[in-house]
């Protein structure tokens, strides 16, 4: 070969090997800078992630505000509406009553907080308790509360009215029943007492005057079949009161 041809193949050689490292950089180049939009494509997708979460937190957050400030109304109208002779009649009633259950049950009378700034929600608990106890040892029937989920502003009157309603229907079923489950809620602001009897296998008993009674406190009874549960009788009352009217 000539020394021209040694020179042009010197020089192809030269132009090869500088467009390929030109072209390794280039795409090296190109990797990174691909790498960097990941990065910053994940980097917009998580704060976008945080904004929106941010975004319900608040919306969550001003619904209940809302919510607190409605109940802070309905709460101040309802003490404006209470008579304080009412209130402490009802009191004086509830005190009555539990201490007509300490009596029937042989507990002793001392300690039992019957006074104004009870706790009637907790009285209630274990009034209903009481009361089933003594169900227990009358008729032998097992009997068990569940669940008592109720508001801390619970007055006298609608624990004494939850109280009698849970008395009438467990002596009402617990004959036929091979045991009873009692549950206390809210259901906005209605309260709904139900009593499942267990083992139940005859027609759902006679309840017209209950109901009467029930339908004077602007309430309502259900007696049916437990859907959950073979054998079993689901007596339901919904009932809410003058404050919430």
């Amino acid at each position: 070969m000539s020394t021209v041809g040694w020179i042009v193949l010197g020089v192809l050689v030269i132009a090869v090997v500088g467009a390929t490292v030109g072209w390794i950089r280039t795409r090296s180049a190109r990797d990174h800078v691909a790498t960097e939009l990941g990065v910053e494509k994940a980097a917009h997708a998580e704060t976008r992630r945080g904004t929106e979460h941010l975004e319900t937190r608040m919306r969550t957050l001003r619904a209940e505000l809302a919510e607190a400030h409605r109940s802070n109304a309905d709460l101040t109208a309802r003490v404006g509406r209470v008579d304080p002779a009412d209130a402490s009649r009802n009191l004086g009633l509830w005190a009555l009553e539990r201490h007509r259950q300490a009596r029937v049950a042989g507990t002793p009378l001392l300690g039992l907080a019957t006074g104004p700034g009870i706790d009637l929600a907790a009285s209630l608990t274990e009034a209903v308790r009481v009361e089933l106890e003594v169900l227990r040892e009358e008729v032998g029937t097992h009997a068990e509360l569940e669940t008592v989920e109720l508001n801390n502003d619970i007055d006298a009157r609608d624990a004494l009215t939850v109280l009698r309603i849970v008395q009438e229907l467990s002596a009402t079923l617990a004959k036929r029943a091979d045991e009873l489950s009692v549950s206390i809620h809210l259901d906005d602001d209605i309260v709904v007492v139900t009593v499942a009897a267990l083992g139940w296998t005859d027609p759902p008993p006679n309840t017209a005057a209950l109901e009467s009674g029930i339908s004077a406190l602007e309430g309502t009874l259900a007696l049916k079949p437990d859907p959950d549960q073979a054998d079993s009788l689901l007596a339901i009352v919904r009932i809410g009161s003058a404050d919430h009217a």
